[in-house]
């Protein structure tokens, strides 16, 4: 649909003129804005906000005015402005939502991207409001604050839209650094979210599997670091540099790096970091076939583990939980060739999943199902898929993604009923086809 093809970019909505006319529901100069910015036709504005082309051409030329909530919910929402910038209350995204008509895909892409721009609507205003001639250590702190809501995004749906705004958030970042004044302390917190950011934007190319991508961004987050002397920072793009290198299949490299990680954090880390790293080492162990590294490596995981979040903890380890742990275990057990002990370790993390880690439900559900489909179970494996399937319509991760894809390809000859079902529901989604 030409809708799709609009591009708007997320620093639009930030200009003092723009905050203005969201904030009066100035529909005028926000709608020539975007015309200006990104050359959309009003047909195309239209479909964008599920209004007609008559009522969009009225709003621009200032002959109707628009009052009414449901229909300022329409405007903001799809065109990606953040809602709080017009006074509106953020979007309770439910990951159960179930759309049922030919647009959902455009809906859903409309809904990820308000979310995105409403939660980061604060403290890009805060800092991001102006022309900006000296950064104060308040003024970093609060660009720092995006990182924590990034993860909470990425956690709820991932996907493009929030590599996008991590990715704007960088460029923002690096602008400061460079073009601004600041003391020496802000310069090392900017450093800090520079990296922290950067770090995010490589997670979420390493989700999408786009590996070198990821490495870039990774490079970038352990030079901040060691500008900033966060050791923090470090250990994290170093653990995070680990699980990329297993994943493009240099299994030596990624035991140096969690070893270097080790050594980086030894002396200070709390039990959690401690747990977290032995967790990826013993998964590097496994790659490699030495079970015996590997076992020991995750009794030193199991026996440091604390199940709840300290103080000292920072806020990017409260994705380590009971049930990751579990995950990595299962992920040990794959590598070492036993799917009977891959299947109870993983089944073991489903269950102790939050609320809040949808994209991590799809992604250990179908990983399950692999395990008990070499195990020789279909019927149980298929038990364990079909419930998630729905989660794909929301969750955007090219791993989840990929692995779906294995699943059905392993199962696609199968004339069994439940087979037939999973395969059925997954081409729909439009995650069938080659496994990579």
């Amino acid at each position: 649909m030409p809708a799709l093809t609009v591009q708007i970019s997320p620093q639009i909505w930030f200009t003092a003129e723009m905050r203005r006319a969201l904030s009066q529901w100035n529909w005028r100069t926000v709608l020539s804005t975007v015309v200006n910015e990104t050359g959309a036709s009003q047909t195309q504005l239209a479909e964008l906000t599920g209004m007609s082309q008559a009522h969009i051409s009225r709003l621009m030329s200032g002959t109707s005015k628009c009052f009414d909530i449901r229909t300022i919910g329409q405007i903001v929402d799809g065109l990606g402005a953040p809602r709080v910038l017009a006074g509106l209350a953020p979007i309770s995204y439910r990951s159960g939502d179930s759309l049922g008509t030919e647009r959902d895909e455009e809906v859903e892409t409309m809904k990820r991207r308000a979310l995105v721009g409403a939660s980061l609507a604060a403290p890009f205003a805060a800092v991001f409001g102006g022309v900006q001639a000296y950064v104060t250590a308040d003024g970093a702190r609060q660009i720092r604050l995006m990182v924590p809501e990034l993860y909470t995004l990425d956690d709820q749906v991932g996907g493009e839209a929030v590599c996008q705004a991590a990715q704007w958030c960088l460029r923002k970042v690096d602008a400061l650094l460079n073009q601004v004044e600041y003391s020496e302390s802000t310069g090392r917190e900017l450093q800090s979210a520079y990296g922290e950011t950067a770090e995010m934007a490589g997670w979420l190319h390493f989700d999408a599997g786009r590996y070198e991508k990821a490495r870039y961004y990774y490079g970038e987050a352990l030079r901040a670091a060691q500008l900033a002397n966060d050791l923090n920072l470090e250990v994290l793009t170093l653990a995070s540099m680990n699980t990329l290198s297993r994943y493009q299949g240099r299994p030596r490299e990624a035991i140096q790096l969690v070893q270097l990680a080790q050594r980086r954090a030894a002396g200070w880390a709390p039990p959690r970091l401690e747990a977290l790293l032995s967790a990826r080492e013993a998964v590097c162990w496994a790659q490699l076939g030495d079970a015996a590294a590997s076992r020991n490596a995750m009794h030193r995981a199991f026996h440091v583990f604390r199940p709840d979040i300290g103080a000292e903890d920072p806020h990017w380890l409260a994705f380590f939980d009971s049930a990751e742990l579990s995950a990595r275990r299962a992920t040990a057990s794959d590598y070492l060739g036993r799917p009977d002990r891959a299947a109870a370790a993983m089944q073991s993390a489903v269950d102790g999943l939050g609320a809040k880690f949808q994209r991590n439900r799809a992604y250990y559900s179908v990983r399950l199902g692999l395990s008990l489909l070499a195990e020789g179970d279909q019927d149980r494996a298929c038990q364990v898929v079909v419930p998630v399937l729905p989660l794909f319509k929301q969750v955007r991760s090219g791993r989840a993604q990929a692995r779906l894809r294995e699943f059905c390809h392993q199962i696609r000859d199968s004339t069994s009923p439940a087979a037939r079902d999973v395969v059925g529901q997954a081409r729909a989604l439009q995650v069938t086809g080659p496994a990579r």
